[in-house]
């Protein structure tokens, strides 16, 4: 894992729905692009998300070397679900409505084929978000790359991906500003390495990396290759409070608020005592509560990556 190198086993994933309309035109410039570095990939079929999870897996335990995911969030969730914990490198080239993976590693910036560059290069290692059962053993889907979400923000995301429009991020502004009106912050228990408290949050966000929600820095201080999760809530605020907030979630400034706090744990249990159960991971379903995740310290080798926090601007 320490240089750039011939690579015979590339497999190509592609989101769905980059298959259809302009978006095709973007998939034939990725394949020029990795032709020109002497790369043939193996496509794989991507006609649905469950189908492009089954050939991402079985690439993966027939040892191809190298995955390249071209689109957004999900597409980067899906992918690191099949080669996280393997020895397969993940590259990720960004193209979609939500890219705050691509963006929190330091890949989304430059052309297309500048992102497709990147991902043939040698890789990082980073953590990942693993959810593990009472029994300490892997439950599906089992990890994320970016952030696990719950309360306000697992809505938003939902009613976002149920919008056509607006396209790209502006879609969970949008999502965002339908939703404070019946928003109401719910109890949660939480268990952050043994330690336990209860919080009435409107926000609760186990972060990995420090981007979420179409480049909102809501944990500008994290670190993806620490060991550690960010844990950010945001308490029992009304929905103006929460309006004014969210303003400043775009540069790290929601930090200042005084029923805003992050804290950090290598495990974290989550229930809801009185609160919607449902969680979302990199933008994509996550079961329910409870649940536990933990910091899977280097298990994602990532081309290009860079670690660095995106911190406050």
């Amino acid at each position: 894992m320490d240089d750039d190198g011939p690579m015979s086993q590339v497999a190509l994933l592609v989101n769905p729905a980059a298959r259809q309309g302009r978006a095709a035109s973007q998939v034939d410039r990725v394949l020029a692009r990795l032709r020109e570095h002497g790369v043939e990939p193996l496509v794989l079929d991507s006609s649905s998300a469950e189908v492009a999870q089954a050939a991402a897996h079985h690439a993966v335990a027939a040892g191809v070397e190298r995955m390249v995911a071209f689109g957004g969030d999900g597409i980067a969730h899906l992918a690191t679900g099949a080669v996280a914990g393997t020895s397969t490198v993940l590259g990720i080239v960004a193209g979609g409505t939500g890219n705050d993976a691509a963006e929190a590693l330091g890949l989304a910036g430059g052309s297309l084929e500048d992102r497709v560059d990147r991902s043939l290069k040698a890789p990082t290692a980073v953590d990942v978000i693993t959810k593990v059962g009472d029994d300490g053993s892997l439950s599906r889907p089992s990890h994320a790359v970016t952030s696990c979400v719950a309360g306000f923000p697992a809505a938003v995301n939902v009613r976002a991906e149920a919008m056509r429009v607006p396209r790209g991020p502006s879609r969970y502004t949008v999502a965002t500003l339908l939703g404070i009106p019946t928003m109401r912050p719910g109890l949660f228990r939480l268990v952050l390495d043994g330690e336990e408290r209860e919080e009435r949050a409107a926000v609760l966000v186990v972060a990995n990396t420090g981007l979420f929600g179409g480049g909102m820095r809501i944990c500008p201080d994290a670190v993806p290759d620490d060991g550690l999760l960010d844990v950010c809530l945001v308490g029992d605020v009304g929905r103006l409070d929460l309006l004014r907030s969210f303003g400043k979630v775009r540069t790290g400034a929601h930090l200042d608020h005084p029923d805003v706090s992050v804290h950090q744990a290598a495990e974290v249990r989550m229930e809801a005592v009185d609160a919607d159960p449902l969680v979302r991971a990199d933008g994509e379903p996550f079961g329910s509560m409870p649940c536990t995740l933990a910091a899977r310290p280097g298990a994602l080798w990532v081309a290009g990556a860079t670690t660095r926090p995106p911190g406050r601007v």
